[in-house]
């Protein structure tokens, strides 16, 4: 992806952990590969329900950025400032690159592909309003005029752990 923005390799205190502009250019370019091209909104939700489905699911974090509390939802500052030059527009093609050149360990590609496969179908404002139901890791902790509280992973892989537990039961039920 070209983006006006260095993208890292995996943080090197945890080999397991990336920077959160490596796992968005991931989702970026599995997009591409779907020709679907998202917006920032989308971008930003999808990559902090990923981490989120990663700590659930794996319990390991996809990326080491901080996650904050900000009025309309959950929000990687970091990823919202390298991509808000688009505002709600899509981000350009031309900006993404080469879709096979994805810099996540293979099995992490798998599952950041599995995680666009379930949520693709979904617009930024449908993702955002995943974040914000009740019970959430956001509604844990914002409130009302404060700005940049921070979301703890701990908050995020209880969530994640309990929407797998519901799933499972629906599933056997």
């Amino acid at each position: 992806m070209w983006l006006p923005f260095h993208v890292a390799q995996p943080c090197c205190k945890d080999k397991s952990m990336y920077d959160v502009l490596t796992v968005a250019d991931a989702i970026l370019k599995i997009a591409k590969k779907h020709g679907q091209f998202l917006t920032p909104m989308q971008l930003v939700k999808l990559t902090y329900i990923a981490h989120g489905w990663s700590l659930g699911l794996r319990a390991r974090a996809l990326f080491h950025n901080r996650i904050e509390a900000w009025q309309y939802g959950p929000v990687i500052p970091d990823l919202y400032h390298a991509t808000k030059s688009w505002g709600r527009s899509p981000i350009e093609s031309s900006a993404i690159g080469d879709a096979d050149d994805i810099r996540v360990a293979p099995e992490d590609r798998r599952f950041l592909e599995n995680v666009f496969e379930r949520y693709k179908h979904l617009d930024g404002i449908a993702l955002s309003y995943i974040t914000h139901q009740a019970g959430t890791p956001w509604t844990q902790v914002y409130r009302s005029g404060s700005w940049g509280t921070p979301i703890p992973n701990h908050l995020i892989a209880q969530h994640y752990q309990e929407l797998r537990e519901r799933d499972a039961t629906e599933l056997a039920a």
